[in-house]
This record gives structure tokens, C-alpha cells and sequence, in this order.
């Protein structure tokens, strides 16, 4: 009996060891985002005259997390294929590496390109399923801006689209091992 009870407990040690090894390989995510503006014919109207991103209390900087090298990056082409029409306008392409325990948000991640015409953030929580948190505000001009604000379960490894009349976001999240 006290043989069986050390077998069940050696197996139970070793699956929670398994458990954590691989929670851990799990902790770090590839994060792509291509951000572009469309000009595409709309009877909506925005009147957006003010900011309206609601900033979480902890916002890091893109450019303080480990950049994907470029060989890593999965979206390249869809940037490369937006580039070539002329109702597209790529406002920028970000691919970082970041750590998320299990259970919880990841730091907010500023999201701001060189000319000034995008700010905002990107934030992934991690729990039963993955949500991401978009809030972004794109302003081809000084009279008007647009927001992109939503927050939507996602899969690893698929592409996927947010839109907006005036500019949209492609994102696709790997994990790491």
C-alpha cells in the first residue's frame, strides 16, 4: 500500500513539474501589429475634437521591450501588400516579445508612431482565453482625429483585423517556447 501511495505521488510530483515547465515556455508572446490608414467612403460622422483614450495606471514603451528580429515577423508581406495601394496608408509595424504570467494583464504597451499621428495602447490579458485591449487614436490632420477602442478574445497564431472607417489594425500574437 505505502508503495502505491509513493508511485501516485511521485507521478503527481512529476506532472506538476511538467505543469510549470511548460506554464513557463508559455509566459513570453510574439505581439505583431500593422497600423494603417484607409480612406474609405463612410456616411458616419466624427466629431472627435479631443482625446479620449482611457490610459491604464502602468503604460511601457514599445521601444522598452525586446524587438522581434526581422526574420520573425509574420506580417511583413500584408505591410509590404498595403504599401502597393493607394487606399491604404501603412502608419506603422510593430513586432515585440513579451512576458505575461498566467492569469493576469500585461503591462499596457504604448503604441506611437514617428510623425505623430498615432497614440495609444495595446494591452493582452492572459486568462482562460486571450483578450486584447486596443485603444488607439489616429489624426492624419490637425482638425480631426479618429479612436479605435475595443477589446476582443483572440486565438494565437491567426491574423486578425480591427476596423475602423478611417484607419484599422492587423495583429497576430505567437507564443514562444
Amino acid at each position: 500500500m505505502t508503495s502505491n501511495k509513493s508511485a501516485f505521488r511521485m507521478g503527481l510530483f512529476m506532472l506538476l513539474i511538467m505543469r510549470v515547465s511548460w506554464v513557463s515556455a508559455q509566459d513570453r508572446f510574439q505581439i505583431e501589429l500593422i497600423i494603417f490608414g484607409q480612406d474609405m467612403p463612410t456616411t458616419e460622422l466624427f466629431d472627435q475634437t479631443r482625446s479620449g483614450i482611457q490610459w491604464p495606471s502602468r503604460v511601457v514603451e514599445v521601444s522598452a521591450l525586446a524587438q522581434a528580429a526581422t526574420e520573425q515577423k509574420s506580417l511583413s508581406h500584408v505591410y509590404a501588400t498595403l504599401s502597393r495601394y493607394s487606399t491604404y496608408q501603412p502608419i506603422a509595424h510593430y513586432a515585440w516579445i513579451q512576458a505575461i504570467d498566467v492569469d493576469s494583464a500585461g503591462d499596457a504597451v504604448r503604441i506611437q508612431d514617428a510623425a505623430n499621428v498615432l497614440d495609444g495602447f495595446f494591452q493582452l490579458e492572459r486568462g482562460d482565453f486571450l483578450t486584447v485591449t486596443l485603444d488607439l487614436e489616429y489624426q492624419p490632420d490637425p482638425e480631426r482625429f479618429f479612436r479605435l477602442s475595443e477589446s476582443r478574445r483572440i486565438k494565437f497564431d491567426e491574423d486578425h483585423y480591427f476596423d475602423h472607417p478611417k484607419f484599422g489594425v492587423i495583429l497576430k500574437v505567437k507564443g514562444e517556447r
